[in-house]
C-alpha cells in the first residue's frame, strides 16, 4: 500500500486527531507558488473514490477547486498554518513531515491521484508538520467550505471518505507510535552508550595496569628468592594478600565517615614505610589502606622472619600483589556494572521474548526503567526516593509495552526536577482491585491554563526539536486500550504526580 499525504495536527477541541494524516493548507497570497489555471476534470478520474463518479460530478469538483504548481523543495504549508483545504494529487510527489523533530520524523506522501490534506468529517484545524514538494508538483486545492455541499451533491462520497479517514487513522496512528518508541529507545541507548564508556576504559586500564604490576611481581618474586627468605614466610605474607579487602563501593562510603581518622593512618604508615626503606611510600601507604591493611603491629609480625635487609624487597612484592589483587576486585565491580546495565536494557525493551501477557511485578519494571535513567539522574544531581508496597500483587500485563510507559513518565519527571535539588519519587501501591504507580517530582508543575492539553496528541511544552508531544498520548493508550487501566495525575508548584492503575483482574480481552 502506498503512503497517502497526511500528517499529524491538532484539534481545536484538543480531541484525537481523526484526521491525523490528511493534510493541507490554501496557499497564501505571499507564498512562493503560483495557480496554473483549470483544473482538469479527467485527472480526478485517477483518484479511487472518485472513479466512477459522473462526469458531471467530476467537472463541479474541478471547477471549485484552484490549481497549485510547486517546484521542487517549495513548501505548501508549515506547522501551525491553517489545514482548511483537501489535497488531490495532479501530478508529481509532496512530502509532510515535522522537520522540526530532525530527519528520521515520520514522512507522509502525496502522490498522483492521492487524496490529502482536510477531508469531510476530520477534525484537523491546524499544521503539524511542513508540506514540502519532493519534484514538481501539481495539485488541486478543494476548499473546506464546501464540503457540505459536497457531500450534498454526491452523496455516495460520504461512506468513502469516512472508510479514508479510518484508514489513515490506523495508519498515523502505527507510525507515531513507532517513532515515538524509537525515539525514546535512541535516547536510552545514547544513554546507555555513554554510561558504558566510562566503565568499559576503567576496565582496559584496569587490565593494563594489572599487567604491569604482575611484571613487576616476578621481578620481586625473584628478589625474595635472592635474599634467602623461607618458602614458610612467604606463604604468610601471601596469606597476608589474599585476607586484604578489595575497595568497594560500601567501604569507600565507610570511609568517607572517618577521613580525618584514615589520612592520620595512612600518615603513620608512610612513614613506617619509609623506615622500611621503600621507595615511594605514599604510594604503598594509600595501597595498604585501601586493602584494609593498615595496622603497623600487624605488618610488623608478618614481617618478624624477614632480615631488616630484605623488608624493602618484600614489602615491594607484597604491595604489588594487593594492588593486582585490588585490580581486579575492581575490574570485576565494572564488568558487573556493566552486565547489568545490559541485562536492564534487555529487561526494558523484553526482547528475549514475544510480544505476549506476562505475570508482572510492576516494581520489577520500575527499578530496570530506573536503572537505565540511573546516569542521568546522578548528572543532574536528582535524587530517586522508591516507596514500594512490600506485599504487591502481580498483574496479568504487557511488560515490554508498560516499561515504555515508566520510561516516559521517569524521564518527564526528571526532565521537570530541579537540577541540585530535584527528587523523584517512586511509589507503588495496591487499592481497589488494581495496583499503582505514582511518578512525583518536585518540579514547578503544569501552568493550570495547559493541563487541559496534556494527555492531548503531539502538545509539547518542550523546545522545538526536543519533545515529539507522544508520549504521554502513547503512555495513555497503553494503559487504557492495551491494560483496562487509568493513567491520571495531579499538578502544582513543586508536586506534580502521574498516577497508573493497572486492573488486578486478567485484561486479556483488551488490546485485540
Amino acid at each position: 500500500m502506498s503512503e497517502h499525504f497526511g500528517g499529524p495536527a491538532t484539534s481545536s477541541d484538543g480531541s484525537a486527531p481523526l484526521g491525523a494524516r490528511a493534510i493541507g493548507a490554501l496557499p497564501g497570497e505571499d507564498e512562493p507558488r503560483r495557480s496554473t489555471g483549470v483544473v482538469p476534470a479527467a485527472a480526478l478520474r485517477a483518484v479511487t473514490i472518485f472513479a466512477d463518479l459522473a462526469d458531471a460530478d467530476l467537472a463541479w469538483i474541478a471547477a471549485h477547486s484552484k490549481l497549485v504548481e510547486l517546484a521542487p523543495g517549495e513548501v505548501l504549508f508549515t506547522p501551525g498554518s491553517p489545514a482548511d483545504s483537501m489535497l488531490i494529487g495532479i501530478e508529481g510527489v509532496m512530502q509532510a513531515r515535522r522537520e522540526q523533530l530532525g530527519p528520521n520524523s515520520p514522512a507522509f506522501i502525496l502522490r498522483a491521484a492521492e487524496i490529502g490534506g482536510t477531508v469531510p468529517f476530520s477534525r484537523m484545524r491546524e499544521w503539524a508538520a511542513t508540506g514540502r514538494a519532493l519534484t514538481r508538483v501539481r495539485v488541486a486545492i478543494f476548499p473546506k467550505s464546501l464540503f457540505d455541499e459536497l457531500l450534498q451533491r454526491i452523496p455516495v462520497l460520504t461512506s468513502r471518505f469516512i472508510a479514508l479517514l479510518l484508514d489513515r487513522v490506523r495508519d498515523a496512528t502505527r507510525r507515531e507510535a513507532q517513532f515515538e518508541k524509537l525515539t525514546a529507545l535512541g535516547k536510552l541507548s545514547a544513554g546507555l552508550a555513554h554510561e558504558l564508556n566510562n566503565p568499559t576504559a576503567a576496565v582496559l586500564n584496569s587490565l593494563r595496569e594489572a599487567k604491569r604490576r604482575f611484571d613487576e611481581r616476578g621481578r620481586m618474586t625473584a628478589a625474595l628468592v635472592g635474599a634467602g627468605i623461607s618458602p614458610e614466610t612467604v606463604l604468610r605474607l601471601d596469606a597476608l594478600r589474599s585476607s586484604a579487602t578489595p575497595v568497594t563501593d560500601s567501604r569507600d562510603a565507610r570511609e568517607a565517615a572517618d577521613v580525618l581518622a584514615r589520612s592520620d593512618r595512612e600518615d603513620a604508615l608512610a612513614r613506617w614505610f619509609a623506615e622500611q626503606g621503600v621507595p615511594d611510600p605514599w604510594v604503598a601507604s594509600s595501597t595498604f589502606s585501601d586493602a584494609g591493611l593498615d595496622d603497623i603491629a600487624v605488618l610488623d609480625e608478618a614481617l618478624a622472619d624477614v632480615p631488616p635487609s630484605a623488608r624493602r624487597v618484600a614489602l615491594r612484592w607484597l604491595e604489588a600483589g594487593i594492588a593486582t589483587q585490588g585490580l581486579f576486585a575492581a575490574t570485576e565491580q565494572t564488568a558487573t556494572r556493566i552486565t547489568r546495565l545490559i541485562d536492564a536494557m534487555r529487561r526494558y525493551t523484553n526482547r528475549d521474548r514475544a510480544r505476549d501477557m506476562a505475570d508482572v511485578d510492576i516494581r520489577d519494571g520500575l527499578e530496570t526503567t530506573l536503572a537505565l535513567f540511573d546516569a542521568k539522574f546522578r548528572e543532574k544531581h536528582v535524587a530517586v526516593e522508591r516507596r514500594y508496597a512490600q506485599a504487591l500483587p502481580r498483574i496479568r500485563a504487557y511488560p515490554g509495552d508498560l516499561n515504555q510507559v515508566w520510561g516516559w513518565l521517569i524521564e518527564n519527571a526528571l526532565e521537570a526536577a530541579p537540577r541540585d535539588t530535584g527528587r523523584v519519587t517512586v511509589t507503588t501501591f495496591a487499592e481497589n482491585g488494581a495496583v499503582a504507580a505514582e511518578i512525583r517530582d518536585n518540579g514547578k508543575g503544569i501552568a493550570p491554563e495547559l493541563q487541559a492539553r496534556v494527555f492531548e496528541p503531539f502538545f509539547t511544552t518542550k523546545d522545538v526539536g526536543e519533545g515529539t508531544g507522544l508520549s504521554l498520548d502513547n503512555a495513555r493508550r497503553i494503559v487504557a486500550d492495551l491494560h483496562g487501566g487509568q493513567l491520571s495525575f495531579t499538578s502544582q508548584p513543586g508536586d506534580t504526580r502521574f498516577i497508573v492503575e493497572l486492573p488486578l483482574a486478567t485484561v486479556s480481552t483488551f488490546g485485540t
